[in-house]
This record gives structure tokens, C-alpha cells and sequence, in this order.
């Protein structure tokens, strides 16, 4: 690609990718650091045990909003739809629709889970867990979307 007035102008790139270990760590943290303050603010007890008693339901959740991601070709978000299982996963990290369905799945299913095995879903819990569960969950995919943005400019700006 060239401009006259400036020269050649590199072409876009296409962002930021996010490898998939580093996206699934990114998402486990979210949600034990999301168990682990429920778990403060109640004084409750049990050390690691009692740590992932309560993560797993929402951790299963976004099992499930990723195993989504990667079966339903529309909700891969990256292009990917015809392409394989592992191929579409490469959008799990793109806040939209990937991201959405992952935070909605570790919410939906934490708290349908919840209910299944007697943890409890009273008062305003939903309510603060959907919000810290869409915060961080898709909180760390738009500071990567922002990042993509940026160095995408940076590479399509003329060169002097």
C-alpha cells in the first residue's frame, strides 16, 4: 500500500492476540479472585477447599461459555466460523460476542449450579456477582481491545 505524500504505509495488523492459556488464566483468576471476596467479606472460612467449593459453579459456568464459543461458529467473533473448534477459540478473548457469552455463562451457570447443589442465590448476591463477573471478565478483554486499537494505529500511521 503507498501513499504519495508519505510514502509506503505498512497495512494494519490485526492486534493483539491473546495466546489461549494466557485467556483461560486470565478468566480463572477473575473468578476465584471474585470467590475469594464473597468469601472475606463473609469471614468464612476453609482455606482453598473453601475457595473452590465456591468457584467451581462459576468456573464451570465459563467452561461452558468457552466450549459455546468454540461450537457455535457464530459466536466465535474472529472470522473463524468455518474453520475447526480450536481455530474459532482464537476470538475467546474479543469482548464481543466471545466475551459476553463467557461472562454470561460463568454467571448463569455459577448461579444455576448454586441452586443445583444448595450453595444459595438470596438477597442482592446475583446482582454483585453478575457485576464483578462482568467487570473483571470483561474488563481484561476491552483493555485488550483498547491495546489491539492503539497498535493498530500505530502501524497503519505514516511513516516520516
Amino acid at each position: 500500500m503507498l501513499n504519495s505524500e508519505n510514502g509506503p504505509v505498512t497495512r494494519p495488523t490485526r492486534g493483539v492476540r491473546v495466546p489461549l492459556a494466557v485467556a483461560a488464566a486470565a478468566d480463572v483468576l477473575c473468578v476465584v479472585v471474585f470467590a475469594a471476596g464473597g468469601r472475606s467479606s463473609h469471614d468464612e472460612q476453609g482455606g482453598l477447599v473453601g475457595l473452590l467449593t465456591t468457584a467451581w459453579p462459576f468456573l464451570a459456568g465459563a467452561a461452558l461459555g468457552w466450549a459455546l464459543v468454540a461450537l457455535v461458529p457464530a459466536l466465535s467473533g474472529r472470522g473463524a466460523a468455518r474453520g475447526s473448534a480450536s481455530a474459532r477459540l482464537a476470538g475467546v478473548s474479543d469482548l464481543a460476542p466471545a466475551g459476553l457469552v463467557v461472562a454470561g455463562a460463568a454467571w448463569a451457570g455459577g448461579m444455576l449450579l448454586r441452586l443445583a447443589t444448595g450453595q444459595g442465590v438470596s438477597g442482592a448476591f446475583p446482582l454483585v456477582a453478575l457485576g464483578f463477573l462482568a467487570l473483571t471478565l470483561l474488563g481484561w478483554r476491552g483493555v485488550v481491545a483498547l491495546v489491539s486499537r492503539a497498535a493498530r494505529r500505530r502501524s497503519s500511521a505514516p511513516r516520516p
